[in-house]
């Protein structure tokens, strides 16, 4: 009865030993709970999913608070990942998500195993225009080509104002008064003088 007691106890101490080892959490986990620290603010949470040069990096700054604010002010509440590829100790994500103020973001995050656990050792959100660029120049199109114009000497300035209409400044005739608008100058062939407030 002893032995079988012992080799059941064995059995379980082995057991608890291994189910920790199995349970490493995933790159994609690791990485969650590292945005959720940083939207939060907490800044030990934050250094727990680093990895150790990006603990030993942020460790010596000062204002660590500061920076994980910032950094939380540029990360999206929510966000799915996109792309997952784990070569040995080395993994990459990518992300897509929506922030509050700058519309889509893409993220990427860099992973290290250390000590059989998934470490973040580096990430980053940007706005998805910027991100998206194609990394491959595009092949010139085909443009028509374009009739050249005649050089011309007059200057045509912008009518700021949404009252002054090209079309009747050239339809009525030029008439000479003592005070005139920029619309009567324009009649006449002048260039109205622009004045700086």
């Amino acid at each position: 009865m002893d032995k079988i007691f012992g080799a059941v106890l064995v059995a379980l101490l082995a057991l608890l030993f291994a189910v920790p080892a199995a349970a490493a959490d995933d790159p994609e986990t690791v990485y969650g709970k590292l945005h959720r620290a940083t939207l939060a603010g907490s800044v030990e949470e934050v250094l727990s999913y680093a990895s150790a040069g990006r603990r030993k990096e942020m460790a010596s700054l000062a204002g660590k608070e500061d920076m994980v604010r910032m950094m939380a002010l540029s990360l999206p509440e929510a966000y799915s990942v996109t792309k997952k590829a784990v070569e040995g100790s080395k993994a990459h994500l990518e992300f897509r998500g929506v922030h509050d103020s700058s519309g889509p973001t893409f993220g990427n995050a860099e992973f290290v195993k250390e000590k059989g656990a998934w470490k973040v050792d580096e990430w980053s959100w940007s706005a998805l225009a910027q991100a998206t660029a194609p990394k491959e120049p595009a092949a010139p199109q085909e443009q028509p080509a374009m009739e050249k114009q005649p050089a011309t000497t007059e200057v045509t300035q912008p009518i700021d104002a949404p009252t002054l209409r090209k079309t009747s400044a050239e339809a009525a005739p030029c008439v000479i008064k003592p005070v005139m608008s920029d619309d009567d100058l324009r009649r006449c062939g002048a260039n109205p003088p622009k004045y700086d407030n």
